[in-house]
């Protein structure tokens, strides 16, 4: 019993996981990872729209819905902002619980513009939730959901106007955060690489919907604009965390949202997710 509490006690250090379960607290390198959960779920088998045999396990379809902040002790950075208050998005009340408000933000990383990513960015009166925030979007995704007829991406992109960069592939967001494409499950769905002193993580957004992702990742939702591309870049960027170590954080992985990426079955044909930062 001694060394059960000798062992939680080492992982609430390192974790922090404080704050009523929906928010956990991470030290990476020199800087604060604040994994804030909205809600878990799980996805209604309709939604897998591969046609590939898989073996059911237990909570194969559990998911959830996560934002994220970095806190590099200059400036604060929001990954996503959820879905929004009408439709039951708590990005305002998750930054509260984990000491933050919204003009606190300095910085608004949007993975792609679906509305479960962006609703959050606008309040009841379609105005700006992130008043002091600059909002970086891929260029390419902005470009899409330009031409889209998307009303709720009008309206994010309409009210953001003089706030938003359209960042190009790879490009440097602020020192130790760099925007990588991903694209696949939106034309300019982008995913951002925390480097802290050495210690690595990957904001990946939607490359991952459900836990069976991880164990069968060549499963994929309609929800996916190019499927193929998606499940390639899964593959591609699951191999590549467990083969290099790099922490990852989606916002549909289940609670925490963030943590690591083993190898559970044939070479880079299976994978199992680590809840927790060490």
């Amino acid at each position: 019993m001694k060394k059960i509490f000798v062992a939680a006690a080492v992982l609430c250090a390192a974790a922090l996981c404080a704050h009523g379960g929906n928010v956990s607290v991470y030290n990476l390198g020199g800087f604060k990872f604040y994994a804030l959960n909205n809600n878990t779920g799980a996805i209604p088998e309709n939604l897998i729209a591969s046609k590939i045999p898989f073996k059911k396990m237990r909570g194969w379809n559990e998911n959830a819905l996560n934002y994220f902040l970095l806190d590099t002790g200059k400036i604060k950075i929001l990954f996503d902002a959820g879905t929004s208050a009408a439709n039951g998005g708590k990005v305002v009340e998750r930054l509260k619980e984990a000491g933050f408000t919204p003009t606190d933000i300095n910085i608004v990383c949007l993975t792609h513009m679906h509305g479960d990513h962006i609703g959050g960015m606008l309040d009841a009166e379609d105005k700006k939730v992130f008043p002091h925030a600059r909002v970086m979007i891929a260029l390419e995704e902005a470009r899409y959901f330009e031409e889209s007829g998307n009303a709720q991406a009008a309206a994010v992109l309409k009210e953001y106007e003089e706030n938003i960069t359209k960042v190009p592939q790879i490009a440097e967001i602020t020192p130790g955060v760099t925007s990588v494409p991903l694209f696949g499950h939106t034309p300019g769905h982008t995913g951002y690489m925390i480097d802290a002193g050495g210690k690595k993580l990957l904001v990946w957004g939607d490359l991952v919907h459900f836990l069976g992702q991880f164990k069968n990742p060549d499963l994929y939702l309609s929800y996916d604009t190019n499927p193929a591309a998606a499940t390639e870049m899964r593959k591609t960027i699951l191999r590549r965390a467990a083969a290099e170590g790099f922490y990852v954080a989606g916002m549909h992985v289940v609670k925490p949202g963030a943590g690591s990426v083993a190898e559970s079955g044939a070479q880079g044909l299976s994978f199992t997710f680590i809840p927790g930062i060490k």
